[in-house]
C-alpha cells in the first residue's frame, strides 16, 4: 500500500471531483469529519472496513484508492472475466485439486 499522505491525496481528489466538502463525504460514510479529516492528511492509515465502504459506496477501485494503480487488469479485461473468473478444467491447478495427495507430492517433485 502507499503511503498514507499518498492514500489521503487521492481521497481528498475524489471528494473534490465530486464537488463534496469533509463533512459531506464523512456523512456519506458514517464517519466523523474529524476521522476523515485524519484519513486525509495521512495522520490515520485507511482503515480496510472503510476502504471497502467507499468501494461499495461510490465505485472508486481500492488498487487506485490504495495503490494508485489505475491499470489493472484493464476495463475489457475485468469486464470479460467478470468478478469470478472461472479457470480452464485442463489446467496444472485444476488437474491437481482433483488428484489424491500423495500424487500431488509425486507430481510435485
Amino acid at each position: 500500500m502507499d503511503s498514507d499522505v499518498d492514500v489521503g491525496r487521492r481521497l481528498i481528489a475524489f471528494r473534490e471531483s465530486r464537488g463534496m466538502n469533509q463533512v459531506q463525504f464523512a456523512s456519506e460514510l458514517s464517519i466523523a469529519k474529524n476521522t476523515l479529516n485524519g484519513y486525509e492528511t495521512g495522520e490515520r492509515p485507511l482503515p480496510a472496513e472503510k476502504a471497502k465502504r467507499i468501494r461499495e459506496r461510490f465505485g472508486i477501485s481500492l488498487d487506485w484508492l490504495l495503490y494508485g494503480d489505475i491499470g489493472q487488469p484493464g476495463y475489457e479485461v475485468a469486464v470479460k472475466l467478470g468478478p469470478k473468473p472461472s479457470i480452464k478444467a485442463d489446467s496444472k491447478a485444476a488437474s491437481l485439486q482433483k488428484t489424491p495427495a500423495r500424487r500431488r507430492k509425486a507430481a510435485n517433485r
